[in-house]
């Protein structure tokens, strides 16, 4: 049986471990015709290690770990994010975590 410490000391390990959700990137935003390009792009049956792209035109989309191991990650996760990024962030760019490890997340963000 857990005590109450140990349940608590879990909790906040578990909430150290989650990736910064974020609406930051350039002043300027990416053509989202150019982004649901490059979102149509990705195989959602398909995993995807560090560094996979899918950009197109001024709209750059990558999954990144930042060199924290072998992590991938569903097409499908990828996707979901992406699409959530254009729909919730005001300048359609930032990076969110896709919660298989600390420093996996996908990024959109505009590029010249």
């Amino acid at each position: 049986m857990f005590s109450k410490v140990t349940l608590a000391l879990l909790a906040m390990s578990c909430t150290a471990i989650a990736y910064k959700d974020n609406c930051d990137g350039s002043t300027n935003s990416p053509n989202l015709s150019d982004c649901y390009v490059g979102i149509d792009r990705i195989d959602v049956g398909a995993f995807y290690s560090d560094g996979q792209e899918f950009s197109q035109g001024s709209c750059f989309i990558k999954y990144a770990i930042n060199k924290s191991g072998p992590y991938a990650v569903s097409g499908q996760t990828i996707k979901d994010k992406a699409l959530y990024i254009l729909a919730h962030c005001g300048h359609h760019h930032g990076s969110y975590g896709t919660g298989n490890c600390e420093k996996c997340h996908v990024t959109v963000n505009y590029r010249n």
